[in-house]
């Protein structure tokens, strides 16, 4: 697993909120901040609820500092501190690099629960997952030529307009505004979208095979249709002529990670997750994860937004 203590948060709070019965609250980073508005704390993942008439908080602290060692004992004392200031009922500390013997021992004494997230082989892995990589399948397309017909009876000072600002527009600008929405969006874009709801329209096709050339005709009849904005007014496009070519494009995603989420006393495991390689969905990067509960053996499969920076 990658040093990165916000996805390591991610991953104990997606774990123990689906270990959680119905009522409880996960909330993760939540800040505090004092009557100045001073901030004060920053909780990594907080969890609420009730157990009969008893209202529980649990804190849960991670650290994923691998150039640093095991988790030292000073951590330890902070999170102590934590409890006392804030009230919380319980407090949990994961780390993947360990505790340091001083801080176990102390942690155990003061009552704060020691939890490890462990990096495992393949070979650990392998009674469940068999797989190393995903087969990834997406649907290409690529325009070539674009025509907007638009009614007749738009005023002709509204179609000199939209015919200048054409002659103008460059191919990746976005300027088909969404009269439902207000969004605004690229031609190609457009033709990606109209294709996608042709039924049948990709099934001939081989993963990274020749392309097939199409000639579309999109007709924007209902409410949510395509606008223009010119210096005279809004103009309605009613249909668009698209000519371009679709293909399908097959990648492999890598296995990147394997780990264990465990008690750090007795070695029981709670999850076991395997992460792949972040991939590109729309312009946004998506990382697949798999996760096997412990408890009931369950696997759940989940697709992360990750940062831009990831």
């Amino acid at each position: 697993m990658a040093a990165d203590g916000k996805h390591l948060e991610a991953l104990v709070a997606y774990v123990e909120k689906t270990l959680l019965p119905e009522g409880f609250a996960v909330t993760t980073n939540e800040r505090i901040f004092n009557d100045e508005g001073i901030q004060i704390a920053e909780f990594d993942i907080e969890i609420r609820g009730k157990v009969g008439s008893t209202a529980i908080a649990w804190l849960i602290e991670c650290r994923d500092r691998p150039s640093s060692g095991p988790a030292s004992n000073s951590w330890i004392e902070q999170l102590v501190g934590r409890r006392t200031r804030f009230g919380f009922n319980k407090v949990t500390a994961v780390s993947t690099t360990g505790f340091a013997t001083g801080a176990t021992e102390f942690a155990l004494a003061q009552g704060i629960e020691l939890r490890e997230v462990k990096a495992l082989s393949p070979e650990e892995f392998a009674d469940w997952l068999k797989i190393r990589h995903i087969h990834n399948v997406e649907r290409h397309t690529m325009l070539e030529n674009a025509s907007l017909l638009i009614d007749e009876s738009e005023p002709k000072d509204r179609q000199r307009a939209l015919a200048e600002l054409l002659s103008k527009t460059e191919g990746s600008a976005a300027f088909l505004k969404s009269s439902k929405s207000g969004n605004t969006t690229t031609l190609a874009n457009a033709f990606s979208s109209a294709a996608g709801k042709i039924e049948g329209l990709f099934d001939d096709l081989v993963a990274n095979g020749p392309e097939k050339k199409i000639c579309l005709r999109a007709n924007y009849i209902d409410d949510d249709h395509f606008v223009v904005e010119t210096t005279e007014g809004l103009v309605r496009v009613r249909t668009i002529i698209f000519d371009g070519e679709v293909r399908l494009k097959e990648t492999l995603i890598p296995l990147m990670g394997i780990s264990e989420y465990r008690h750090a006393k007795t070695g029981e495991v709670i999850s076991q997750f395997a992460s792949f390689a972040p991939q590109s969905i729309h312009g946004m990067k998506f990382s697949t994860e798999m996760h096997k509960i412990g408890d009931t053996g369950e696997t759940h499969v989940i697709l992360r937004r990750l940062p831009d920076n990831a």
